[in-house]
């Protein structure tokens, strides 16, 4: 059965003939068929919309030797091709190149096989190729359009942008937009004529729970709903009332946030207030309760010092709520009886957790240094420094 390739940036479809599938072993995309004697690889590329009309077809290699030149226009696509007979190594060489432009988007593909091999499979290969006359917006356009979109509904000034699809939103704190852009891509599948702009607005506000409909029955989503961990002041610029308590006062704030595996969907006291009989403390009791439920089996890194006596433990699991574990009950007893009484902790995003004796000096020195390393540069910040970690929670 026939089956579609689509390129993860929307550059371009490959209708695969039945036969061809993707090499994973390869590094680029290759495709191969157990009929022909060969691979075929295609790479695409996107010029700059007012970048000058680039001939491709001319500047690849052994371009002064092809054989067979011709050129066609198909639905808009200019394609160039030819043939190439040579030696490499004392090896005959043959190689047959296509290349494919429409607009910024350059495609080439390439086939190298017995030159007297059956070639019309990969023939049927490069026919199936198309590339959209409306393309999506790219990465570097759409994280552009989000940092506009966040100054407008944040009432602030426009944030930096650190990288594509990220945006710096305070002292060591960033915005990722990945998940964003998946989903507008996602919607572009369905229609290529879908506002970025709105899409951005309405993840935006299903990120802070603006959304205008509800969350559903309480019963359905508390198992969803987790403890999040930020800096204090968090999110205090938008018009939603966002449950926040007190972890450190003036440091660290809690949340609680249902996690819906691609996004966190902040709580606010309106979401409480739409669920009868359902108190605050109900929530981050759950959010506790659910994120205890998750750590029950969670692997811990233990670091040893010079005697091979335990000195820090890290917690690493990418699950998105390592942080948040500080905040667990019986959290110190845990550390302490491994690490001794006197404990630090630092948490410099959300996906990293450290735990250390305070008894060692150059130890804490180089723990703090990178800490605060960590909360500049890595997504998701919270803050670079380290805290006393007791068995009443956490202290300056």
């Amino acid at each position: 059965m026939s089956q579609t390739y689509t390129d993860p940036s929307r550059l371009f479809r490959i209708n695969l003939p039945d036969g061809f599938e993707r090499d994973p072993s390869a590094k680029s995309l290759v495709f191969r068929h157990p009929d022909v004697d060969g691979r075929v690889t295609v790479s695409a590329l996107r010029h700059r919309l007012d970048a000058p009309d680039v001939e491709i077809f001319d500047a690849l290699p052994s371009r002064e030797g092809m054989q067979n030149v011709r050129s066609e226009t198909r639905e808009g696509i200019r394609i160039r091709y030819g043939d190439y007979e040579g030696t490499l190594r004392n090896a005959p060489e043959f190689w047959r190149w296509w290349t494919m432009q429409r607009g910024p988007v350059g495609i080439v593909v390439s086939f190298n096989g017995e030159p007297d091999g059956d070639s019309s499979l990969v023939d049927a290969l490069v026919a199936g190729i198309t590339i959209p006359s409306r393309l999506p917006v790219p990465p570097e356009d759409y994280t552009q359009l989000g940092a506009e979109v966040y100054a407008e509904l944040m009432k602030v000034s426009k944030p930096e942008i650190s990288k594509p699809l990220e945006l710096v939103t305070g002292p060591g704190s960033a915005l990722r937009l990945d998940n964003a852009y998946m989903s507008y891509l996602n919607n572009y599948d369905v229609d290529d004529n879908i506002d970025a702009r709105k899409l951005l607005v309405d993840w935006l506000e299903h990120l802070w729970g603006e959304q205008k409909e509800g969350l559903g029955p309480f019963e359905e989503i508390r198992g969803l709903i987790y403890p999040v961990v930020r800096a204090a002041g968090f999110a205090r610029e938008t018009n939603v009332s966002i449950l926040r308590r007190d972890l450190l006062a003036g440091e660290l704030e809690l949340f609680a946030a249902v996690d819906t595996g691609r996004t966190l969907r902040f709580l606010s006291q309106e979401d409480v207030a739409g669920w009868e009989g359902v108190s605050e403390d109900d929530v981050f009791f759950y959010a506790r309760e659910n994120l205890l439920a998750l750590s029950a089996e969670v692997e811990m890194q233990a670091l040893a010092n010079a005697e091979g006596k335990p000195c820090a433990v890290i917690i690493a699991t990418n699950d998105g709520h390592d942080a948040a574990r500080v905040c667990l009950p019986t959290f110190y007893e845990k550390l302490s009886a491994v690490l001794g009484p006197e404990l630090l902790v630092g948490l410099p995003n959300r996906d990293f957790l450290i735990i250390l004796s305070a008894d060692d000096p150059t130890l804490v020195a180089n723990i703090a240094s990178q800490v605060k390393i960590d909360a500049q540069t890595r997504p998701y910040a919270i803050s670079g420094k380290l805290y006393r970690l007791t068995a009443d929670g956490l202290a300056p």
